[in-house]
């Protein structure tokens, strides 16, 4: 549902100086297979940013720039306060409607609402956060000067939660049938499924070709 000048990134571990950096981001969101599950995402801490828009619109992909800024920003702090390192992992996405019964691709696409994230570390605190976005959107000359979509990032808290689950690979526009499988899998599993769901883009689609684009599925039950 991304669009392509969008800037996600691999979910791949990194090293600096001999030691492995740490993606805060739970395995069970990136691990996925093609076959459909139901897993539980434990609680976990993200920067978060909502919007409402087309993929493809200004706001999206505003947003989308200011999240991964606040993120590098958050993270080379961070390391220079000698507080730790962390890897900046893949962007995600929730994506709901404010109609109730309707699914977000039955409904006019700048009505689509959305919340980005990038996981954090568990110990990141909204103090520490304000005082980054503060010295980024006030660096003069600063990627994020000014910027009011990087003053809106905000931290948040997300509870554990259980989802139908599966790796699509290919298009955005054919996510249809793999949200299909999964809802078949839940079924068979003998739950219900809601209408919200999260995307978490694996692949950069200005480098990869749509059809081996790979995006973990996350249906909301």
């Amino acid at each position: 549902m991304i669009h392509a000048a969008s800037r996600p990134r691999r979910a791949r571990a990194v090293r600096a100086k001999g030691a492995a950096v740490p993606l805060p981001m739970p395995p069970v969101l990136w691990d996925a297979t093609t076959t459909p599950d139901v897993v539980t995402v434990p609680a976990r801490t993200v920067l978060a940013l909502d919007g409402q828009g087309a993929p493809e619109g200004q706001a999206f992909q505003s947003s989308v720039g200011a999240v991964y800024g606040v993120a590098y920003t958050l993270k080379f702090a961070r390391k220079k306060a000698g507080r730790g390192e962390f890897k900046v992992g893949p962007l995600e996405a929730r994506w709901w409607t404010d109609e109730p019964g309707r699914w977000v691709v039955d409904t006019p696409r700048h009505t689509w609402r959305w919340q980005l994230r990038i996981a954090l570390p568990r110990d990141v605190r909204a103090a520490e956060l304000a005082r980054t976005i503060a010295d980024a959107t006030h660096k003069q000359g600063g990627k994020l000067e000014g910027s009011p979509e990087a003053a809106r990032v905000a931290l948040a808290l997300l509870p554990a939660a259980r989802f139908g689950r599966v790796l699509h690979i290919g298009p955005y526009a054919t996510e249809g049938e793999s949200f299909a499988r999964i809802a078949t899998a839940v079924e068979d599993a003998g739950l219900m499924a809601g209408r919200a769901h999260v995307e978490v883009y694996l692949s950069d689609p200005r480098r990869t070709k749509a059809e081996k684009l790979k995006t973990v599925l996350l249906l909301e039950l």
